[in-house]
């Protein structure tokens, strides 16, 4: 039986109020900006309402933690999940939200699931949840740069979440962290979604 929205709503406000401030906080931002977005696209406030709650549950765990917790679950961490157990606190959320909660909302699910790493065919629930994890105002000041995907935002979601994209890309590189399959395959799809890709020229020297 699927639960009602609203039911799932003061439940998650309640989980929410027993994290840790500082993430309570976040979470409380991420929620504010998810309605800016939402308004501005014409996507249900109430759907990015509870994705921004229930995205972020278990954000506070540490590594070893979040393996054993997504076993329990029964998700299965990739290689780069593995070293990096940070990533798998979307997809132990979304699972919590399933399993605990008996929630079904497959876009808000979803959004919950990739909100760190992105995904091929991402829908508007999704992107704003996205973008605003992003963009909220306390990661604006600590990474200003981030400004430019809040103003992409503010025309298209498509845009903002492949600018972003691109930016973790970039810092990627340049720290040596490895990059989950699925966002290189959100940053693919978006390209060809916006009609953004680019042939990449031959030259005589490349070989």
């Amino acid at each position: 039986m699927s639960i009602e929205n609203g039911d799932l709503e003061e439940r998650l406000r309640w989980a929410v109020e027993g994290l840790p401030e500082g993430l309570r906080a976040h979470i409380l931002r991420v929620e504010h900006e998810s309605m800016w977005l939402a308004d501005r696209h014409e996507v249900d406030p109430a759907r990015t309402s509870l994705a921004a709650l229930g995205h972020d549950l278990v954000r506070h765990l540490k590594g070893q933690e979040l393996l054993t917790l997504a076993s329990q679950y029964g998700l299965k961490p990739d290689e780069i999940e593995l070293v990096s157990p940070i990533l798998t606190h979307g997809p132990i959320a979304s699972q919590i939200l399933t399993q605990d909660y008996g929630f079904d909302d497959a876009d808000i699910l979803a959004g919950i699931d990739c909100h760190t790493t992105a995904r091929a065919g991402m829908t508007p629930v999704e992107q704003v949840l996205f973008v605003a994890d992003k963009v909220e105002p306390h990661k604006l000041s600590r990474e200003p740069a981030l400004s430019d995907v809040r103003d992409a935002a503010r025309e298209s979601l498509d845009a903002a979440v492949l600018r972003y994209l691109d930016m973790n890309v970039e810092k990627a590189l340049q720290k040596h962290w490895l990059l989950h399959p699925r966002t290189l395959e959100a940053r693919n799809d978006l390209l060809h979604r916006i009609g953004a890709v680019k042939e990449r020229e031959s030259s005589i020297k490349d070989y």
